[in-house]
């Protein structure tokens, strides 16, 4: 809902909606399910209707939250879906990781993560930064970020372009059972390219 909204951080829509980056995070993440009050102002913040998604909450809650994951619209397991949406991260391990240095200096700002549903047979990538890139993006740098992941067997690559915020960020999975995957990630300040790198191929079933 927030990406279809063009908000593209989690940090700018906690400014909207007056509750912490963190709070946002955890209630996209669907681990729990979030307050009524964050549910209307995360809606509402994106454009929806609160009094729809207030119902939805309390259909959720009334069945009980051990019982939920998410309070979102499901989603197929197919290319391209989130893989919080389509309850892919349920069982996922990650499979390869590569660190993710800035080209014209030996500076480690990230790690990129190849990232695997044995249950589901997806994969997607993961980037995470490190706390020197939280300091750059907040004191120096408009950075920005493309996280993706690449299936060999027929050469298909998707990507998620994002403002970085100091948290995870993630792509669409791609469906696995034939050949190699990889993560890749693209690294931007101020709209030019400081950093790229790939994950190794790994074959997943």
């Amino acid at each position: 809902m927030r990406i279809s909204a063009g908000i593209k951080s989690r940090r700018a829509l906690a400014a909207r909606t007056f509750f912490s980056h963190t709070t946002i995070s955890a209630a996209e993440q669907g681990k729990i399910l979030p307050s009524l009050e964050v549910t209307t102002a995360y809606v509402e913040a994106c454009g929806g209707d609160p009094a729809e998604w207030e119902d939805r909450w309390r259909l959720v809650y009334a069945a009980g939250e051990d019982s939920a994951e998410s309070p979102w619209p499901a989603q197929e397991v197919a290319d391209g879906s989130d893989p919080m949406d389509s309850g892919c991260h349920v069982d996922a391990v990650t499979v390869q990781v590569a660190r993710v240095a800035l080209a014209a200096k030996r500076h480690i700002i990230g790690r990129v993560e190849l990232r695997y549903s044995p249950r589901s047979h997806a994969a997607w990538g993961r980037f995470n930064g490190e706390k020197g890139l939280d300091w750059l993006a907040a004191h120096r740098h408009a950075v920005d970020i493309t996280v993706g992941v690449g299936r060999e067997s027929d050469q298909r690559r998707l990507g998620f372009e994002i403002e970085y915020g100091a948290d995870d960020h993630w792509c669409g999975i791609l469906i696995t059972g034939a050949g190699a995957f990889f993560a890749w990630t693209a690294v931007r300040f101020d709209g030019a390219q400081v950093a790229y790198r790939e994950t190794d191929r790994a074959v997943l079933g």
